[in-house]
């Protein structure tokens, strides 16, 4: 059965109370004096032992005492506001610094590029002060973007009367008819457009809104699609450009406000490129330009591409005496499949002792006809190409070098790789590196002008090369056809005394590279210094390789490499003397096919005391 609770204990019996220790506070005076009125008129009223008639009365009367002290701390709270207002205004020291100094400081902590309305709520909540400066000031409602709606679009140029203006237009913010009715009212303001942001469908009513006369406008992105044809944009008299973003359209390029411009991307032209003085009075004009991206450019008004033409880049590296092209902010710089006369001359024009990225590629003729690289005092084309690779080289934590069969080219590129994103610059990604193509065009006599075009690089960090095959399987017997020869063009290795380690992959045929590499080089090849080693690839230390003839041929494979062997080694009849310079650096590691590995076990001593390994393991 459950007890009944315990009656409730007096509060002035001995144990209903309990003896604690109380600390004093101080009481503002005025305080004090409102608790003990209060204090006064409760006992007041509750004193009076009411009479049925009474209680309404006296209800009425505590409910009306209830909303005075209810209305006293209502008071109080917002005395209290007020003076914490007062001491922020007057203790802060970021709201005690004069207002433009505030102003830039606040406006530092904002990240322009991906601004948008819900950032100015999140910083105007933090105080009064800040709310008052966000709401008040037009430097903090800066765009307008057709995705924002036509409110928010009217709320910011409300806002911001006078002030520059972001245009943004992109194929995201809603339909045609919206992007032009954004338009139309962002022309409104044209005189005072900053940036122009367009990416969507170029119809020829929002081209004309797009060319509106904007003379304050500094920054441009242009990237149409689904367009008709690619088109020209009108540039009025204006302030200079300093950011320039244009896919397929193209620019009165003679235009004074292409001057002092910090980046520049151009992509995707069919017509009406640029010409070579037109590029370099753009460029001379701009020394602080930071980017540098020319990309997929062709010619289709002419019969044949300029990219094709093996002739133009001779032609101007021969009779172009002008002098470098000085760029000495110049950080990025990517030239990709544009026409061959343009890219040989900006890469042997070009001065940018800054350039840690670089992505680019040549023709070893287009340098041939280049003296050999003069003293570094000296101005002249085949100077500024090796300096214009050589901080790109430098910064890269390590080089690597490789050939690829199929394509005929000769890389040369760091580890990690370059990169760079396909964004507006504002948001563009960069990783620092170099990826250099030297296009062979497995023509005749290309290795001559490769071994000239790497000489003097400062490639002493590039210690491996790969040699990249085709990936077909070798098969049938062994042929002397030229068809059975790779087309590495093996001169090239005279000018690689610093390479340590060669690796073949995908079954690339190296019959000729260990031919290659089993003689000291003519004295007359004109190679680099190695130490006062006239072989090529003095140094190499590892080689592996994968099958290079059929897996039937084990012998004709181990034939090859005993002949490397023997005359890396040399004739040990003779003496050091009756060889043209030093010997090579004795192999210390030695990877081959299984078959290969087998038949060693009846060969002779030319590889005594090196590692033999099975590739494919």
């Amino acid at each position: 059965m459950q007890s009944e609770p315990p009656p409730p204990q007096d509060s002035t019996s001995p144990c209903g109370t309990e003896e604690t220790s109380v600390v004093p506070h101080k009481v503002e005076p005025e305080v004090e004096a409102a608790v003990q009125a209060i204090s006064v008129l409760v006992n007041q009223r509750l004193s009076l032992q009411p009479s049925m008639t009474e209680v309404q009365p006296q209800i009425l009367s505590l409910e009306s005492l209830q909303n005075s002290i209810n209305e006293l701390q209502r008071g109080i709270t917002f005395r209290i506001v007020e003076l914490k207002r007062f001491k922020n205004q007057n203790e802060v020291l970021l709201h005690a610094l004069p207002p433009e100094i505030f102003l830039e400081i606040l406006s530092a902590s904002i990240d322009w590029p991906n601004w948008n309305v819900e950032r100015n709520h999140i910083l105007a909540q933090v105080c009064k002060h800040w709310w008052r400066t966000i709401t008040t000031v037009s430097w903090f409602w800066p765009e307008i973007d057709v995705a924002h709606g036509k409110e928010t679009t009217e709320m910011i140029l409300r806002k911001n009367q006078a002030g520059p203006l972001v245009v943004r237009c992109a194929a995201d913010g809603g339909g045609h008819s919206e992007r032009v009715d954004f338009m139309k009212l962002a022309v409104q303001h044209a005189t005072r457009w900053k940036s122009l942001i367009f990416k969507g469908r170029l119809t020829d009513e929002l081209f004309t809104l797009l060319e509106t006369p904007a003379p304050m406008l500094s920054e441009l992105f242009i990237y149409p699609y689904n367009g008709p044809d690619q088109r020209q944009f009108h540039l009025s008299e204006g302030t200079f450009l300093k950011h320039l973003d244009c896919d397929f359209c193209t620019l009165p390029w003679e235009s004074s406000r292409l001057s002092n411009i910090q980046s520049i991307q151009i992509r995707n032209l069919t017509k009406d490129l640029p010409s070579i003085p037109q590029l370099r009075n753009i460029l001379e004009a701009s020394p602080q330009l930071q980017w540098l991206l020319l990309a997929s450019w062709t010619d289709d008004t002419q019969a044949t591409s300029p990219a094709a033409d093996t002739s133009k880049g001779k032609q101007v590296a021969q009779s172009d005496p002008q002098s470098p092209i000085h760029l000495p902010s110049l950080e990025t710089l990517v030239l990709q499949n544009i026409p061959r006369d343009i890219n040989d001359y900006l890469l042997t024009h070009i001065d940018a002792p800054l350039c840690t990225c670089l992505i680019a590629g040549i023709r070893p003729v287009s340098l041939s006809s280049l003296p050999p690289r003069l003293s570094p005092n000296q101005t002249h084309p085949s100077n500024t190409f090796a300096n214009l690779i050589s901080p790109a080289i430098s910064a890269a934590p390590e080089i690597m070098l490789s050939y690829e069969e199929i394509k005929g080219t000769f890389r040369i590129y760091s580890s990690p790789e370059p990169e760079v994103s396909n964004e507006w610059i504002h948001w563009v990604k960069r990783k620092p590196g170099i990826n250099f193509l030297f296009h062979t065009d497995k023509a005749p006599g290309v290795g001559s002008e490769l071994r000239h075009a790497l000489s003097g690089l400062g490639l002493e960090k590039a210690v491996t090369l790969n040699l990249i095959g085709d990936g077909t399987n070798p098969s049938g017997e062994a042929s002397e056809s030229p068809a059975a020869a790779s087309s590495f063009p093996v001169e090239a290795l005279g000018a690689l005394p610093q390479v340590t380690q060669l690796f073949s992959q995908r079954n690339f045929r190296v019959g000729d590279v260990l031919k290659y590499l089993s003689e000291p080089m003519a004295e007359d090849s004109g190679s680099t210094d190695s130490g006062g080693s006239c072989w090529p690839l003095p140094q190499l230390s590892t080689l592996s390789l994968t099958r290079w003839q059929p897996a039937s041929n084990a012998k004709g494979m181990l034939d090859e490499l005993l002949h490397f062997g023997t005359g890396r080694k040399g004739d040990g009849d003779g003496t050091e003397d009756d060889w043209v310079g030093s010997l090579p650096k004795r192999l210390e590691r030695l990877v081959v096919p299984p078959e290969v590995v087998d038949a060693f076990t009846e060969a002779d001593d030319t590889f005594e005391g090196v590692e033999i390994q099975n590739v494919y393991k």
